[in-house]
């Protein structure tokens, strides 16, 4: 069944939100606000529906031809054919739309800091490998693996790189391995990109089996000098791409960042933010808002490797940066030690179970969780500790908006940023600066 719809309003996720003739709130992935589109009606639940874009009737001026011939069959652009002013527009108008509704927040306006780089920006990619030795990206809600020679968001070397990989699996009869039947050696393929120009290559596997895997390293690394670390990854779990312990098959093991005033050294299994550029400018922000005066002890939750906590520990009397993974905590350590700070102290430990035995004070409480947010009970412990500021680094505004609303019961906002990590996509990363409420 085809229905004309109006699309309003756009969802966190890039779906357009119109409504059916009856009033029922119909989502359309394609569908920009502004637009008059022809729909597919899908499926129907009691208060909402999902739509098929079958045509554009009368489209908004800020479309365009997309550069990618992969965009919308690939699951991973968005905004591809929306020119990038109004791709920023539409995420500011989701963000603003989310701390309303959840977190009775209004604002009048809100800043958003541009990406430098429209495309190419993306430092590390995950790709999948399909039987014929080519390598790909699953399609949006599937399994099914679409190929793809080049990806515009990733750095144009890959391309040059992949489809040298692709001769030299093919050539050893490398097993890929078959999600389905559970068979198989090769699961995915990775890439890290620092702007130095330096890469990292990683094969996962599903066992500790590769023989072929250092023969393979050195021809890789003959025809690409630039490539530093490549690496074997053995990864049992077929639900997350990049975990478990690895061998290194050729380099350091580490891929290598500089920020303005830190430098850092990556594993492969560790995270680092996607965007370099975009990155920086969120620590610069954090830092800078945060006004310390150098007296103040600080607590970093969710710390990774240090992307936060070295600045912090620059500026401020000590940090302590509580960190899950094995991996980061050990590279937070290190990273400490090759920027020379003293005043800062890696716990391994569930952030939620740190802040439950914790009796220290702080001055300072910065966050940066994954994209489930920090929930209400690590919200409550937060505001029992009542630090004087508080700094959130969010990546996902329901999250963030729902946690928000219990902060504001202490504290109130100096200062909200969103930052476009990902351009063309509708991922929205923001950091907020909270501060205590003078009469608690």
């Amino acid at each position: 069944m085809s229905e004309i719809v109006y699309i309003e309003k756009m969802a966190y996720g890039g779906s357009g939100i119109g409504k059916l003739p009856g009033g029922k709130v119909i989502f359309v992935d394609g569908a920009y606000p502004g637009e008059l589109v022809e729909v597919d009606v899908l499926s129907e639940k009691k208060d909402y529906a999902f739509g098929k874009l079958e045509k554009i009737v009368e489209k908004i001026l800020e479309r365009r031809t997309a550069k990618c011939p992969y965009f919308r069959n690939c699951g991973g652009c968005n905004f591809l054919d929306l020119k990038y002013e109004k791709q920023l527009e539409f995420k500011k108008m989701v963000f603003m739309d989310q701390l309303e509704r959840i977190a009775e927040l209004k604002l009048n306006d809100l800043y958003i800091e541009k990406s430098p780089k429209e495309y190419e920006y993306r430092l590390k990619m995950e790709y999948s490998i399909l039987n014929d030795y080519s390598f790909g990206f699953k399609m949006k809600n599937s399994h099914k693996v679409v190929s793809v020679k080049n990806c515009i968001i990733a750095p144009k070397v890959f391309g040059k790189i992949l489809e040298k990989l692709s001769l030299t699996l093919s050539h050893f009869k490398i097993p890929i391995y078959n999600f389905k039947r559970k068979k198989g050696l090769l699961k995915h393929v990775i890439l890290r990109y620092s702007p130095s120009g330096e890469v990292m290559l990683i094969f996962v596997t599903k066992s500790d089996y590769f023989k072929e895997g250092k023969k393979i390293a050195s021809l890789i690394k003959k025809e690409f000098p630039f490539i530093k670390s490549i690496v074997h990854v053995m990864n049992s779990n077929d639900k997350i791409v990049l975990r478990g312990p690895y061998k290194v098959l050729s380099g350091e093991g580490v891929i290598n960042y500089e920020f303005s005033w830190e430098k850092f050294q990556v594993p492969p299994t560790a995270f680092f933010q996607n965007n370099f550029h975009v990155a920086e400018k969120m620590v610069e922000f954090l830092t800078k808002k945060l006004d310390l005066n150098g007296n103040e002890v600080v607590l970093d939750l969710f710390s990774g490797l240090g992307t936060f906590s070295l600045r912090l520990a620059a500026l401020s009397k000590f940090v302590i940066a509580v960190e899950s993974s094995h991996v980061s905590v050990k590279a937070g350590r290190a990273n400490a030690n090759i920027n020379g700070l003293k005043n800062i102290k890696f716990i391994e430990a569930d952030a939620l179970d740190y802040l439950n035995q914790v009796n220290e004070k702080f001055d300072v409480i910065v966050l940066d969780p994954p994209r489930a947010g920090i929930g209400p009970e690590a919200v409550k412990k937060i505001l029992e500790l009542s630090p004087q500021k508080i700094g959130y680094v969010s990546c996902n505004p329901t999250t963030f908006a729902r946690d928000l609303r219990l902060l504001l019961e202490k504290y109130e906002i100096e200062d909200i940023r969103i930052f476009d990590m990902f351009p063309q996509t509708y991922h929205i990363e923001s950091v907020a600066i909270l501060s205590r409420k003078n009469n608690l």
